[in-house]
């Protein structure tokens, strides 16, 4: 679904915006199996995996301006070289983060369907109940684990240290298949602006029509980290 609009505002402004939902289900990553990053836990029945697709981004918004900046001085005014006709412009882009495959990091199942087989190690834990996507990876954790690894109760969610709780899925059985479905939750979505500043006067020396066009462009001017997905295997901790 897209939705766009582009408005002229009147004294040299004129903006324009998108915004596109958008949802992508897929059981793996390609036309075969070994084409995911991970491959199913049960290969004999592979719509178990049926979920958000790892490149599915839903939500995507865009919004440009362009503002042609008043002269400064008259136009007979030797200045007006140098101060006349700047235009300045920047794009702002946000969008939600990609699906994360909470996953473990041995063949609990003892399905040997190890790395190398699929291209990563299948086996996923067990969903804690009532925890979903909402929570997962926003609020405190409850706390789990012990020694180095563990967890402490009231642990922030949705930081760069601890994006998401390992303490919302538990091991299962050994010789037994988890239950969290593939990509239960989502990475941290991204967001950056993008700035430019730009003179066009013209030049006689050019010719009638000659003209000389000095751009500056700065790209993420606000200097705004935008993270990759965090470590997908959830076991170090439950």
């Amino acid at each position: 679904m897209l939705f766009r609009s582009k408005k002229e505002a009147g004294r040299g402004l004129v903006f324009q915006s998108s915004y596109t939902w958008s949802k992508s289900i897929d059981e793996t990553q390609g036309q075969l199996i070994g084409d995911s990053s991970v491959g199913p836990p049960d290969p004999t029945n592979i719509k178990l995996d049926r979920a958000p697709a790892g490149f599915d981004v839903n939500q995507n918004l865009t919004f440009n301006a362009i503002y042609k900046i008043p002269a400064l001085v008259d136009a007979g005014n030797k200045l007006g070289v140098i101060l006349n006709g700047w235009m300045a412009s920047g794009i702002v882009s946000l969008r939600s983060g990609f699906p994360v495959n909470a996953r473990l990091g041995s063949n609990r199942s003892l399905s040997r369907t190890l790395s190398g087989t699929f291209g990563g190690t299948t086996d996923r834990p067990n969903l804690v109940p009532g925890r979903n996507a909402d929570n997962i990876s926003s609020g405190t954790s409850a706390g789990c684990g012990t020694g180095p690894t563990a967890i402490a109760a009231g642990t922030q969610l949705g930081t760069v240290d601890r994006f998401y709780d390992p303490c919302a899925f538990t091991l299962p059985a050994a010789g037994f298949l988890g239950d969290a479905q593939r990509n239960p939750m989502r990475g941290p979505g991204q967001a950056t602006l993008d700035f430019s500043l730009s003179k066009d006067a013209g030049i006689s020396a050019l010719g009638e029509q000659g003209r000389l066009e000095f751009r500056s462009d700065f790209f993420n001017i606000l200097n705004h980290a935008n993270f990759i997905n965090p470590n997908e295997s959830v076991d170090s901790a439950i």
